[in-house]
């Protein structure tokens, strides 16, 4: 969608370079432009080929020896390099092959997918996808080592609970939302919940100790407000306790608070950027008790490796999703705050160490789109 309102669905493969708020460059590949009379004088460029559009619905397909401008209601005026500009009404067709001239045929529409179309493809694409997703949930939540699972799929905004669905759910209480709203997830039929207010925050309660400990969330970050910007976080500096947080610069951290007051922060570097900002984005840490390691991960890959000194057990407890509850941390400190601005589609938490193909598979399962084919081969 342009921003004088101009709407361009593209076939790939093709190549687009946006040039203005009603200008484009199509080098190569099939496009659908519809264009309202508020945008009269959209203009596409080509190779061979420079299209302005007077109110209309057209189709351009682009390739290394010819190109095509069809039609399909309204108007356009179109240019060779080789000509003045020309006009092209309704249902007709202009090609261009090599050096030529010119040549006339009927437009076709068959030839070209419409925007409704696209829209009907990928609403079944995501459907598909959701479904998929939905099947390897079921998976996972066989594993017995998943303590936590918070899908956000069987959500109960009246009672502001929110289930746990992992294999520990008839051990561990469901969370309490405190403030928060529900908004659509990676899909848009999937809820998911969004954090906005200092103050909110997902609450739970996780009873025992681990010697290892696996975490990992999608989510939409939409800031870095604050100095450190809650993931997951137990509540005070109890031994054994673990904080992750995302910082300010797009850090990612994992405090681990040993004996006697001391403590470990392990950061990976900056991978979290404002490009990112508003992407669904899969976050895991790896807390590996027998191997004294600590592994960030986004997307699937391993950013950063880190040597732990304070080993297990690691106490879960009261810890908080999104927010901190500072027990023992002075007053009027402004680190007190650690808000996290954005939404939270899924979050886990295993009591054991997932290798680097399961944390590949964990955010292959929850992609909201696979691979094109070409990229899944490589």
């Amino acid at each position: 969608m342009f921003y004088n309102g101009a709407r361009v669905a593209i076939e790939g493969p093709a190549e687009l370079q946006l040039v203005s708020s009603s200008e484009a460059v199509f080098t190569a590949g099939r496009l659908t432009a519809e264009v309202p009379p508020q945008a009269r004088g959209f203009r596409v460029s080509s190779p061979k080929l420079d299209v302005t559009d007077l109110g209309t619905s057209f189709g351009l397909n682009v390739g290394s020896e010819r190109a095509e401008v069809h039609v399909f209601s309204g108007l356009v005026e179109f240019r060779t390099a080789e000509s003045t500009n020309r006009s092209l009404q309704e249902g007709r067709a202009a090609v261009v092959t090599g050096a030529g001239a010119p040549t006339w045929i009927a437009a076709d529409r068959t030839g070209f997918a419409s925007l409704f179309e696209l829209q009907s493809r990928s609403v079944a694409a995501d459907a598909a996808r959701y479904d998929q997703w939905r099947e390897a949930n079921r998976r996972w939540n066989r594993d017995d080592s998943l303590r936590v699972h918070f899908d956000f799929e069987q959500a109960i905004p009246d009672e502001w609970r929110l289930p746990n669905v992992g294999r520990w759910s008839d051990r561990i209480p469901d969370a309490a939302i405190v403030g928060c709203q529900w908004v659509e997830g990676r899909w848009a039929t999937k809820p998911a919940l969004e954090f906005r207010g200092v103050s909110d925050r997902i609450r739970l309660q996780i009873p025992g100790e681990a010697d290892s400990v696996t975490l990992a969330a999608w989510v939409r970050v939409q800031g870095l407000d604050r100095q450190i910007n809650s993931l997951f976080m137990a509540d005070g500096f109890a031994p054994g306790t673990l904080h992750w947080v995302l910082r300010h610069d797009g850090v990612l951290g994992l405090t681990v608070i040993g004996a006697r007051g001391a403590h470990q922060i392990l950061v990976s570097p900056p991978v979290m950027t404002v490009e990112q900002f508003g992407l669904w984005t899969h976050l895991a840490v790896v807390l590996d008790g027998a191997a004294q390691r600590a592994t960030h991960y986004v997307n699937g890959l391993a950013v950063s490796q880190h040597e732990v000194r304070h080993g297990p057990p690691y106490l879960l407890g009261a810890s908080e999703i999104g927010n901190w509850n500072p027990i023992g941390f002075p007053g009027g400190d402004p680190f007190l705050i650690r808000n996290f601005s954005g939404v939270f589609d899924e979050f886990s938490l295993f009591d054991r160490a997932l290798n680097d193909a399961e944390i590949r598979t964990l955010f292959a399962d929850g992609k909201p789109q696979t691979d094109p084919p070409s990229q899944a081969r490589n």
